[in-house]
């Protein structure tokens, strides 16, 4: 019996994976896959035209890309690291994002300011609603019941209901928001002002009304906060860095040197790591989140992206 034990534990160690880390790069219209225990890319899968968005389901296992300049979305079973299905939309897929519970992809369409639902079992059944100029960043409450669209050249976050693909309001933020983030309570949502150089801290559990404005780094891109809530970790585009922000204090705790035009950055909750892509360096920066300090450096491939949730528990 403790011969068989021991063998079943080994087994069940072997069977389970490492965190993987999606990176879109753009201008090779790939994804390189990172074994994030391992530190390497261990796959490069060909996707279609300009890769930019990333949403990620363990639960499926399937990775959903969007390419913008020829208005696809790449669905990529994360098993057998494989393009399985094209789905075809009209637009620009940008954005994009998954319900909590698996069931409904939401894609922001850049020219058409309009935002897609669609059933991730039937990629037929598409609802769309149109919301406000150059929607970007998206991100779904944790009660499955409420869409935030950061909408860029509106200076909005847009709330829709996801029942009824309906829009309840629009809170004003700072100049063109492009990344968005919750809490993982909900309550909390952060929107990335590119042109403020700022983080809009929104209160969700009141009147929904910005409550802080949070001075980052040259023009920013996206935000995530680690596993509690404390820090807020937000890309500078233009600084190369990534601002670190005590969200109990609101004050910046530290700036860390990452590649050159830093963009999408995921968080590894394993091991407290940040992964960031460096448009400029073709390469991804890993952070460990307990020392703010960059850890390694891996090549990926030309104008590494990454917008959206890419990191695969």
């Amino acid at each position: 019996m403790k011969n068989f034990l021991c063998f079943f534990a080994l087994c069940l160690s072997a069977c389970q994976h490492p965190p993987l880390a999606y990176i879109t790069n753009q201008g090779a219209n790939t994804v390189s896959v990172i074994d994030t225990h391992q530190q390497k890319v261990t796959h490069t899968i060909t996707v279609g035209k300009a890769p930019v968005g990333l949403a990620v389901s363990k639960k499926l296992q399937r990775v959903f890309v969007t390419n913008v300049e020829d208005g696809s979305i790449s669905v990529i079973n994360s098993a057998s690291q494989q393009v399985v299905k094209t789905v075809k939309v009209s637009g620009s897929p940008v954005g994009i994002t998954l319900s909590p519970d698996d069931r409904t992809l939401y894609v922001a369409d850049w020219y058409s300011d309009r935002i897609l639902a669609i059933d991730t079992g039937d990629s037929t059944q598409q609802r769309e609603v149109v919301v406000a100029k150059a929607p970007a960043g998206l991100v779904v409450s944790p009660d499955n019941q409420t869409l935030y669209v950061a909408a860029r050249d509106s200076n909005q976050i847009v709330v829709i209901d996801t029942a009824s693909l309906s829009i309840r309001r629009r809170i004003d933020v700072g100049k063109h928001p492009f990344g968005i983030t919750l809490s993982h309570d909900g309550n909390q949502l952060f929107s990335v002002n590119v042109y403020d150089n700022t983080v809009s801290m929104v209160d969700l559990s009141s009147d929904g009304k910005p409550t802080a404005t949070l001075k980052v780094g040259e023009h920013p891109y996206c935000a995530v906060t680690n596993t509690n809530d404390t820090q807020l970790y937000v890309t500078n585009t233009q600084d190369d860095t990534v601002s670190v922000i005590d969200l109990t204090t609101k004050q910046l705790v530290t700036e860390i040197d990452v590649g050159m035009t830093p963009e999408g950055l995921s968080y590894d909750e394993t091991k407290h790591l940040l992964f960031v892509a460096n448009w400029g360096t073709n390469n991804v920066s890993i952070i460990n989140t307990l020392t703010n300090k960059v850890i390694a450096t891996i090549k990926t491939g030309d104008k590494s992206r990454a917008f959206g949730q890419f990191v695969m528990p």
